[in-house]
């Protein structure tokens, strides 16, 4: 593919190499000059690539299975379906899915048996049986998901952003499910849930640029040009979806945590990126102060996606928490602590107070 030579040194190029790509997806892609139309077309790329990338975990024996629930049908990545074992379960976030853990679930698929299910309604493949589900819902549709199985006991669960607000209201209400959680910036509590939900509901291509150095700022996401590229274009797609909306504006008081994290009585990890702008980091230190066994980590130069950003460090620090160790890596685990860099890590310090957000709540 040859270039006009006025493009290559201006920001024209991005737009030209995704209409020539368009051109291969819909004929005629020359014509495609609104955005709505584009942004379809990426969509339906976005699919594809999905539906290809989980035949390419079924290679790598993160099978596809789906599970009949009273929500719907539930799908989920399984290494070791029919099993009894106890496994280690990994919960995305908000508008993505399973997928976004993958990585981590190569590489702790040699340590234990790993579920990674895909949440109603996002970008995932489950299959709902309602248009909206509240964040309660999601919590008692992942408890149906979990006692679906014959497991020989709790599970590990490790859960980013609203898959740990989801893993929180059902750690809380079925203490018995979980024998610990791991969570990488997690919202749940009630702490300045209107901007949230202005950012979600009110975003704009403007606004996302300044939002996303707060959503995904460490190496390789930012500073590798068609990387970072493409990973804002498609996050922003995920979190401009019908299905984030439909989610924040179902959200009620009774949703949030802050009068059920009293009940949550597994040890509790608490990993965040300091960089995060998406969500307030008060909540890493109201957890830190209200959860009865927490422990709660700043991970530096990271911002909000950690699964994705910094998957060296939440590996080590899963395997220690979980006490994995002994347990040999697997390949995935030594490209990886390779390749991505381990971040500097501060324990996140909480000052207890007669008022403000950190009085433990009943």
């Amino acid at each position: 593919m040859r270039f006009p030579k006025d493009l290559l040194e201006n920001e024209a190029v991005e737009r030209y190499i995704r209409l020539k790509l368009l051109n291969f997806v819909i004929r005629p892609a020359r014509n495609l000059e609104k955005a709505e139309a584009i942004a379809a077309t990426e969509s339906q790329i976005d699919h594809s690539l999905s539906v290809l990338y989980r035949k390419m975990l079924n290679v790598a024996r993160l099978k596809s299975c789906y599970v009949p629930t009273a929500f719907g049908q539930m799908h989920y990545y399984d290494s070791a379906p029919g099993s009894s074992e106890t496994p280690l379960v990994l919960l995305h976030g908000i508008g993505s899915s399973g997928q976004c853990f993958s990585v981590l679930g190569e590489m702790f698929r040699s340590k234990q048996r790993v579920i990674i299910p895909d949440l109603f309604h996002f970008s995932g493949f489950s299959q709902a049986n309602n248009p909206v589900m509240t964040v309660t819902e999601h919590a008692d549709s992942l408890i149906e998901f979990l006692e679906s199985f014959s497991f020989s006991g709790p599970v590990h669960l490790c859960a980013l952003s609203l898959g740990g607000w989801i893993a929180m209201k059902a750690a809380a209400a079925k203490p018995a499910l979980f024998l610990s959680l791991v969570l990488l910036n997690s919202a749940g509590p009630q702490i300045r849930p209107l901007q949230l939900r202005d950012n979600l509901l009110y975003l704009s291509w403007k606004k996302f640029q300044t939002l996303y150095p707060g959503l995904m700022c460490a190496s390789p996401y930012m500073g590798v040009p068609l990387l970072s590229s493409a990973s804002k274009r498609s996050l922003y797609r995920i979190l401009k979806h019908e299905s984030v909306r439909n989610l924040v504006k179902s959200v009620r008081t009774e949703d949030f945590v802050d009068s059920s994290v009293a009940r949550i009585t597994c040890p509790v990890l608490v990993l965040w990126g300091r960089e995060d702008k998406l969500l307030s980091a008060r909540i890493p230190q109201y957890l830190a102060h209200n959860l009865s066994n927490c422990e709660a980590r700043w991970v530096e130069n990271c911002a909000h996606i950690l699964c994705m950003e910094a998957p060296s460090n939440v590996f080590l620090d899963c395997c220690r928490f979980w006490k994995l160790d002994s347990t040999p890596d697997s390949w995935m685990a030594k490209v990886i602590l390779k390749t991505f860099p381990v971040y500097p890590e501060t324990p996140v310090e909480v000052e207890s107070g007669p008022h403000g957000i950190f009085s433990r709540k009943a």
